[in-house]
Parts: structure tokens; C-alpha cells; sequence
């Protein structure tokens, strides 16, 4: 099974030290780092790419942190996700769209890193709701009221 691992903007060193704890033969990662301290050994790495869809594309299952660009590009898409709390960040704002994606059954979602290879064993018998977004069709009103050119 490929496994892409992204991160965003973000650092999330805890999350590349459990995948490497994860020995599966039939696993392979691959992680986008971004300006951790730690550099992934299990499987390859990236720091930076223009052409992140194609490695969404190429993986069976993605690894995201809960950045709310990602999981909503990975959730339009249909591609099967884990979505990681990243408990390296001092603040919690990425709790909202966890609970929203848990409670949606859009994904699995990952709280605790020592419960991550047994999310990954599961992707393949999670059955994922089917997430529709919502156009945003409120610009020129949101203009109107602002009073500005639209």
C-alpha cells in the first residue's frame, strides 16, 4: 500500500517519529516535511512540491494534518484519508474540522499517534461517507454589503 504523509506549512515531527516506528513490508511511505527538526527514515521524503496532487493521486491512503485547505482538497477529491491531530502545535484550532470529519464519517481520525498503524491497517474496511461541498454562492452579497466593486 502507498501512503503519502503531508504536514502543509506545518511541523509535526512527532507524527514522522511514529511512522517510523511502523515496520509493514507492505507499507510504503512517503512524507512531505515541511520545517521540522526531525527527518523521516522509514520509506522517502519531500520538503516541498508544486505538484502535491500527483502524489495524492499515486497514494492509496494520505496521512494529513487537520489543515483545513488539505483535508477539504483530499475530501473533494475521494481519496481515503487519516486526519492527525497535530499535538505539536500549542494551540487547537484544527479540533473543530476533526470533530466535523469524525462526525461526518468522511475520514478516519486520529487523536492519539499510538493508535496510527492500527487506523492504517483499517483503511481498507472503513467505509468513508461521501463528502459533497457546499458552492459558496455569497460573494456579491458579502460585496454589496461591504459596499464594494464586485
Amino acid at each position: 500500500m502507498k501512503i503519502f504523509v503531508t504536514v502543509g506549512h506545518t511541523r509535526f515531527d512527532s507524527l514522522f517519529k511514529k511512522i517510523d516506528q511502523i515496520n509493514h513490508d507492505e507499507w510504503h511511505f512517503i512524507s512531505q516535511t515541511y520545517d521540522g527538526n526531525y527527518t523521516p527514515k522509514n520509506g522517502e521524503h519531500i520538503t516541498y512540491t508544486n505538484d502535491i496532487f500527483s502524489y495524492y493521486n499515486n497514494a492509496d491512503v494520505v496521512i494529513t494534518h487537520a489543515g483545513a485547505g488539505t483535508v477539504y482538497n483530499l475530501l473533494e477529491i475521494g481519496k481515503t484519508i487519516i486526519v492527525v491531530a497535530n499535538t505539536d502545535r500549542i494551540d487547537t484550532h484544527q479540533e473543530d474540522l476533526i470533530r466535523y470529519v469524525e462526525d461526518g464519517k468522511f475520514a478516519q481520525v486520529c487523536r492519539n499517534l499510538a493508535d496510527l498503524e492500527s487506523l492504517i491497517s483499517n483503511t481498507m474496511t472503513f467505509k468513508a461517507a461521501t463528502y459533497h461541498s457546499e458552492p459558496f454562492s455569497c460573494a456579491a452579497e458579502i460585496s454589496r454589503t461591504l459596499d464594494l466593486s464586485y
